[in-house]
């Protein structure tokens, strides 16, 4: 249903870093600054370790989503492949922004974990897109696109003063 509404989508290097360079240039950085979003959710997920424990139910996922991220080197093994079902959390918390992830198969919307609210002019929203079963692609989307369901997990385990900020 967001087909319609998609007015760009921009390819970046398929070298197994794809999703974290599509999330680099969605934010405004360089492509190449794909180390930069390993490290900062790295970041996120030390600095909120109980949480995440907590959202993604052992330790172990923890350790598995750890292991993805301490990757910075060109072209990384299937293993060390962005997850969006477990790194949108991350994105949206660490960045404050509103990430929609589209596929044919999934649309989802992930939303801040523990942010204050932001007033609608101060939100940003990035889109990122799945295509070919392994890569990452930047999207942008038309002004008054629908917006895919949010992830059920943000409703559960999401802080009280993000309720507010429904977006």
């Amino acid at each position: 249903m967001l087909i319609p509404f998609i007015k760009l989508m921009k390819d970046v290097d398929g070298d197994g870093n794809c999703g974290f360079r599509a999330i680099a240039g969605l934010l405004g950085l360089g492509e190449n600054d794909w180390v930069q979003v390993r490290h900062d959710l790295l970041l996120e997920l030390n600095n909120h370790r109980d949480e995440y424990v907590v959202l993604y139910g052992s330790h172990e996922r923890v350790k598995e989503l750890t292991h993805i991220l301490l990757y910075f080197e060109n072209s990384p093994s299937f293993d060390r492949w962005m997850t969006m079902l477990d790194m949108g959390h991350l994105i949206a918390s660490f960045y404050n922004v509103v990430l929609y992830h589209l596929s044919l198969q999934q649309c989802l919307t992930f939303l801040p974990l523990r942010s204050p609210p932001v007033t609608l002019a101060d939100r940003r929203k990035i889109a990122i897109g799945f295509v070919n079963g392994n890569h990452f692609v930047q999207v942008f989307l038309e002004a008054g696109h629908p917006v895919p369901p949010i992830v059920v997990l943000w409703r559960v385990h999401h802080h009280p003063c993000a309720l507010e900020c429904i977006y």
